[in-house]
């Protein structure tokens, strides 16, 4: 087995909603370590933030609620003008919606 090329997302930016816990923060750190810039996008600011500092200038913080599309569009327009583009959108965010706000419709397949 070969070992990946380094560094092959060199100049790429990357969003990742999610991205201050489990799977997301895994995706946040293999794009930095390929050379990414990144967005850690999550509504915990405070480990959004962490997350941030600890792998310095290559990620950004920023508040994001995946199911306000208002929110969405201050994430990407900021994420372009600051970092010069988009190439990469990881939606990894959940939206949690309880049964009683669902209305459900049952039917024949």
């Amino acid at each position: 087995m070969s070992a990946s090329p380094a560094h092959r997302l060199d100049g790429r930016v990357a969003i990742v909603s999610g991205g201050a816990h489990g799977l997301g923060q895994s995706i946040v750190r293999a794009f930095v370590a390929e050379g990414a810039r990144v967005v850690v996008a999550d509504v915990d600011d405070e480990a959004a933030g962490a997350l941030a500092d600890e792998l310095g200038p290559a990620a950004v913080a920023a508040h994001l609620d995946v199911g306000e599309e208002e929110q969405w569009l201050e994430v990407v327009g900021r994420t372009v003008a600051d970092l010069g583009g988009l190439q990469i959108g990881v939606n990894n965010a959940g939206v949690v919606a309880k049964a009683e706000d669902i209305d459900l419709v049952w039917g024949a397949c």
